[in-house]
């Protein structure tokens, strides 16, 4: 099957339900004619008419799931009709109207019990500029493929309306995520050309059943845990204006562009430009960035996601990015499992699907614990870095960041690290030539695993620490870092993990429990609810987030007590002191919140 339009949606209303479209000219800067060109201001935010606006300006699914019960009817003299549910006379509105859209305004307001001094109804439409009110600002086309939606629906036994995404064309023909990796190619849909953008992002308002009007469905949510991302979807910008139908042709035109895109650190296609045993039985793999985004969001510390199908069904892993090159990045790979295996079977010149980097465990944020003023508590200086197994990339990641001055002792883990891969610990230990800086190597083979002393004794007089293992190595750790007097504060964690199980099935059995918001309203809790980011963004909270599964760090949300939470995915992440991941953990008894992002 070849690559093909299979139907064409647009938006009348950004918020609003979809409305079918037999056929539609592509127009630079407006995309498909008609779509989004009104929208519902809830009071929030001041809107500048005539202009993009964001989304967080309006009502959108993500706050309201009863818009999805409307319907929505364009007509040919530009008129947009808005039927409330349960029958209610349509509202009519000429968008190049002032009176139309305020008395419309009106209408709205008392169908959504909302006040009506804040609601209003605003436009992006002019005829010099026909743009409409997009989540993308230079993105006016989205384009679903179906055979994403598919492998959603495979891998999570879910049926899921694709209308869910509201994209203006759904497409099929494709492979899952081959939409992708046309990110940076100009593609002929039909008679347009299109410059394929980015990818999409997935928000909150996929969570409403377009028939249902009611959140039903954690899309986001099952996005991220099946395949490591919450992208479907990609932008395009509409280059040349062209006719589009169903059963079009989607041909590639270039695969490259002068023009410029945005950097994102969404899912795209990498070059594996080497690949190599290490002697330690461990596999290292060179990636680089066609795209260039990489520099862009780096620091040292950050780590990555691949994502890529193993025996028929997609998955990821988070590898820490280490010996960093401009746009190249090594990931050094244990061996253990059907993905790591699958890993190394790549060879110089294939492509893997890479997001990131992401991640709060950073060089700057462990220099700035460190260059705190000593205390009662933390009378020495320096940094204490313990790493265990594959945690050692971590140290390779960090320490091109660490200036040399500042001292630094190093105590890595492993089993035969006297003959075991050579060029890894190589790099560690010319970082460890620098005056004020020790390596110990912990041979696991010779002298066993460290005890509880032998952790504190690493630590003692460190005023910040570093622990980066597996999850068991890291709570270990931690624990020591504390006896020996590192305030909880100071210490730096990354857990190495792997995909998680269902949700749902973590949550079944927590108590009920109130999260109290900066605002102080009080806002039940109950398993059902799902995270505190899924709960609060429910509520209308506007919380920042980019993984949601702990990877990223982006959804931290400040608490004032972390005991009355309870962290439900074992996050790479670290939140930061008075911090908590919102996409990991849940709330008990009482939680309040103090910040939201």
């Amino acid at each position: 099957m070849h690559p093909h339009v299979v139907s064409l949606h647009r938006f009348p209303v950004k918020g609003f339900p979809a409305e079918d479209v037999a056929q539609a000219v592509l127009e630079p800067g407006a995309g498909v004619p008609g779509d989004r060109v009104l929208a519902v201001s809830d009071g929030t935010a001041d809107t500048v008419p005539g202009a993009w606006n964001r989304w967080s300006h309006f009502f959108a699914l993500k706050k309201r799931a009863d818009l999805a019960g409307w319907s929505v009817r364009s007509f040919d003299d530009g008129h947009v009709a808005l039927t409330p549910p349960a029958g209610g006379a349509p509202i009519v509105i000429e968008p190049a109207d002032p009176a139309s859209r305020s008395r419309a305004a009106g209408a709205i307001a008392g169908h959504l019990q909302s006040d009506p001094g804040a609601v209003d109804v605003v436009t992006a439409y002019a005829p010099a500029a026909p743009q409409g009110m997009f989540d993308s600002e230079h993105g006016h086309v989205s384009i679903i493929s179906l055979a994403t939606v598919r492998a959603l629906e495979t891998q999570t036994g879910r049926r899921i309306d694709p209308l869910r995404f509201r994209g203006n064309l759904l497409v099929d023909g494709l492979e899952p995520f081959a939409e992708f990796d046309l990110v940076g190619s100009v593609v002929r849909i039909g008679d347009a050309r299109v410059l394929i953008r980015s990818t999409i992002e997935r928000c909150t308002a996929t969570t409403v059943g377009p028939t249902t009007a009611v959140s039903d469905m954690s899309v986001p949510r099952m996005l991220a845990t099946e395949f490591g991302h919450i992208h479907c979807g990609v932008y395009g910008t509409v280059l040349s204006p062209g006719a589009v139908r169903p059963h079009d042709a989607i041909t590639v035109e270039s695969a490259t562009t002068d023009r410029p895109l945005p950097a994102g650190t969404g899912p795209r296609s990498m070059i594996v430009t080497d690949s190599a045993l290490l002697e330690d039985g461990r596999h290292t793999l060179r990636l680089r960035d066609p795209y260039r985004w990489f520099p862009a969001h780096w620091e040292a510390g950050r780590h990555v996601r691949v994502h890529l199908p193993v025996e028929g069904r997609h998955t990821w892993r988070t590898y820490t990015a280490a010996l960093v090159d401009a746009a190249e990045f090594s990931l050094i790979i244990g061996v253990r499992g059907r993905v790591s295996t699958a890993l190394t079977r790549l060879r110089p010149g294939d492509r893997l699907t890479v997001s990131g980097p992401f991640g709060a465990l950073t060089a700057d944020r462990v220099l700035a614990t460190a260059a705190e003023a000593p205390t009662a508590d933390a009378p020495a200086s320096g940094v204490a870095l313990v790493t265990a197994g594959i945690g050692l990339t971590s140290a390779l990641s960090l320490l091109p960041g660490v200036p040399d001055a500042l001292p630094v002792r190093l105590l890595h883990i492993d089993r035969g690290v006297d003959t075991g891969a050579r060029p890894t610990l190589a790099a560690l230990e010319g970082f460890a030539e620098a005056p004020g800086r020790t390596l110990t190597l912990w041979d696991t083979a010779v002298r066993g695993r460290p005890t509880r002393a032998d952790l504190v004794a690493a630590v003692t007089g460190a005023s910040a620490a570093v622990v980066c293992g597996g999850a068991e190595f890291v709570a270990a750790a931690t624990a020591a870092c504390e006896a020996a007097g590192v305030p909880s504060e100071r210490i730096h964690r990354e857990a190495f993990t792997s995909p998680v199980d269902d949700l749902a099935d973590r949550l079944a059995g927590y108590e009920p429990a109130v999260i109290s918001r900066p605002d102080g309203t009080r806002l039940p809790w109950g398993p059902e609810d799902g995270t505190l980011l899924d709960a609060l963004e429910a509520d209308g909270a506007r919380i920042p987030f980019t993984c949601r599964s702990g990877a990223c760090g982006t959804c931290a949300i400040a608490v004032d007590d972390s005991a009355h939470t309870i962290r439900v995915l074992e996050a790479t992440a670290d939140a930061g002191p008075g911090r908590v991941l919102s996409c990991s953990t849940v709330p008990v008894g009482t939680l309040r919140v103090l910040d939201e992002g």
